[in-house]
């Protein structure tokens, strides 16, 4: 009779096979771990520019109701070019009799700081208040799709603009801050990311 020992099969062999590739996979996971971290979130504005999400809710009421005007103004002048072949956007009269807000006398309008507006250019608009209290002095850039608006927050009461004062350049001299939508702070992160 052959005689043959025949050893008990605990799983300890397989048991440190899975232990080893654990720990490898664990391994590699935090060695690799900061390669595989997105940029962070926040876009660095310039300094003349400020986030729509920093400003307090009496600026972003009126952003609100501009937002709207925006789309209604460049309503208007798509209308004046289609249906009258003129290239004409809305005077303050228009608006006024549209009923457009924040361009109409009414208990916002109060509440905002009762701007005056006026047309200062095409498809320029700006507000300067006549109070202290509610919304600063504000500027609409309705040329574009999307609505440039700016607002005179750490500076007194601006006077009225006049046509050559408007560009970019000139408004960033005087102190003036240009609102930063949220879509646009995503758009320009989707535009570095894909370089």
């Amino acid at each position: 009779m052959i005689s043959q020992s025949v050893h008990p099969d605990d799983g300890g062999r397989e048991g440190k096979w899975v232990a080893l590739i654990i720990v490898v996979i664990l391994a590699t996971a935090t060695l690799l771990l900061p390669y595989h971290q997105t940029a962070s979130s926040e876009k660095q504005l310039a300094s003349h520019q400020i986030s729509i999400k920093d400003l307090p809710t009496v600026e972003l009421a009126m952003i609100g109701e501009l937002r709207l005007a925006h789309e209604e103004i460049r309503n208007i002048h798509q209308d004046n070019l289609e249906f009258e072949g003129v290239d004409i956007w809305p005077e303050m009269a228009a608006l006024d009799e549209l009923w457009l807000a924040p361009f109409i006398i009414d208990k916002s309008w109060e509440r905002k700081g009762k701007h005056a507006w006026r047309k200062v250019a095409p498809a320029l608009y700006q507000g300067v208040p006549a109070l202290t209290t509610g919304s600063v002095a504000v500027i609409l850039n309705s040329q574009a799709a999307r609505p440039d608006v700016w607002l005179a927050l750490d500076m007194p009461t601006p006077e009225p603009l006049v046509a050559n004062k408007l560009n970019a350049a000139e408004l960033i001299s005087a102190g003036w801050k240009q609102v930063v939508f949220a879509a646009d702070v995503e758009a320009a992160h989707t535009d570095n990311d894909s370089h």
